[in-house]
């Protein structure tokens, strides 16, 4: 019997830090510590190589928002339910993630499956038309367009 996948994956997101986080983990949890929620980082968006004629469909990832639960964990304010919504337009879809309010401190966003499925079985049965297509999927930390306390007339101003 080979041996289970380990049930927590975990990633650090700060300046300087990795641009994207795997979504294709073999776990059913991923503990993603966000430096500066808000702040440095808005939300983080689900990016993937499959198109909507692969079977990555609005439907589908509305589905998979609904097979995803998210909590924020911050010593400021405690722990809150992260957001996993779907917004639709006339070019497709994009599933994001919310990081809470905004602080200059760390939290931790603990994203899981809620079919007891890897992320891997989870986004290749839902996603993906073809099992055996090889293809990338990944959370992008959106970057936070500016704060009041770093721009008082709004972001871009001096």
């Amino acid at each position: 019997m080979p041996p289970a996948p380990p049930s927590t994956a975990s990633v650090v997101l700060s300046e300087g830090g990795p641009g994207l986080v795997d979504l294709l983990a073999d776990t059913t949890e991923l503990r993603i510590a966000v430096t500066g929620p808000r702040m440095l980082f808005e939300r983080l968006r689900l990016l993937t190589t499959l198109s909507s004629s692969e079977g990555c469909t609005a439907q589908r990832l509305e589905e998979l928002a609904g097979r995803l639960e998210g909590t924020l964990h911050c010593g400021l304010t405690g722990i809150q339910e992260a957001p996993v919504t779907v917004e639709t337009h006339r070019a497709g879809a994009v599933l994001e993630i919310g990081l809470g309010p905004a602080s200059m401190y760390q939290s931790e966003l603990v994203l899981r499956t809620t079919t007891a499925e890897t992320f891997r079985s989870l986004l290749t049965r839902l996603l993906s038309d073809d099992p055996a297509r090889p293809f990338f999927a990944g959370l992008y930390p959106v970057p936070a367009a500016g704060h009041l306390d770093h721009h008082p007339d709004g972001p871009g101003r001096p």
